[in-house]
């Protein structure tokens, strides 16, 4: 029993067709940020608790997908497989590489010598992730509960949240990381935001705003809105 999340980047197999060797770049950044996320330790002020990451945490890559599993259930595991996915995106933001990512617990079994991987909490963190019509991080009610009963909190503001969550077409009621509060001081620009604004520094990737498709600018809209949402909660 563990907890997993799937981390992807929007967009990468559409950049893989249009460019690989800015494709190559853009994997090639992202693996430096999993590289950076992974070596750091983790000190939880509430309770004087030091964590070293690579510890307690796993890291595999399949081309510009992430996958971050624990070494188990406990509260430590919970706490450090959401910072240190928070601290993932916003490293990658800082980098303008678009990702989401989902986070889910349960059963899950690995075989690293083999790269083996499987179990159902990895195919709902993919699930979470991929359905999600945004920038952000998606979790189970599973990991929305148990930080919820650990009362997680970054300054004044709860660490996941339910709010809704964008889908293709739709909203659902559903659970996520509250990064825009987590994240308040990485933000540049003073929100309320506008799309175009968050896609900026990812056009180099993409193309200009005006080009992309409806689909595509709706997830960057959804960022907008959860930021102009949540952001202020930090304040």
């Amino acid at each position: 029993m563990r907890f997993v999340a799937h981390i992807d980047v929007l967009g990468m197999s559409s950049l893989v067709e249009k460019d690989a060797e800015l494709a190559w770049q853009l994997l090639s950044d992202l693996v430096s940020v999993r590289e950076e996320t992974h070596r750091v330790g983790i000190d939880f002020l509430d309770t004087a608790e030091r964590v070293h990451v690579p510890d307690q945490i796993q890291t595999v890559t399949f081309s510009d997908t992430i996958v971050l599993f624990t070494k188990g259930e406990s509260l430590k595991d919970l706490r450090s497989i959401i910072v240190v996915t928070t601290e993932f995106l916003n490293k990658a933001l800082n980098l303008c590489i678009p990702v989401r990512a989902g986070i889910a617990f349960g059963t899950f079994f690995f075989n690293l010598d083999k790269s083996m991987y499987a179990g159902p909490a990895l195919i709902e963190a993919y699930h979470l992730g991929e359905a999600a019509q945004w920038i952000g991080i998606t979790t189970s009610k599973e990991v929305y509960q148990r930080s919820k009963a650990a009362n997680f909190q970054s300054g004044r503001a709860d660490v996941v949240i339910s709010a809704p969550i964008p889908l293709k077409g739709k909203k659902q009621d559903g659970y996520a990381v509250n990064w825009p509060a987590i994240m308040a001081t990485s933000i540049n620009a003073q929100p309320p935001l506008l799309a175009p604004q968050i896609y900026e520094g990812f056009s180099q990737y993409f193309g200009p705003w005006e080009s992309l498709p409806f689909d595509v600018k709706a997830k960057y809209e959804n960022t907008a809105h959860f930021i102009n949402a949540h952001y202020s909660g930090q304040q």
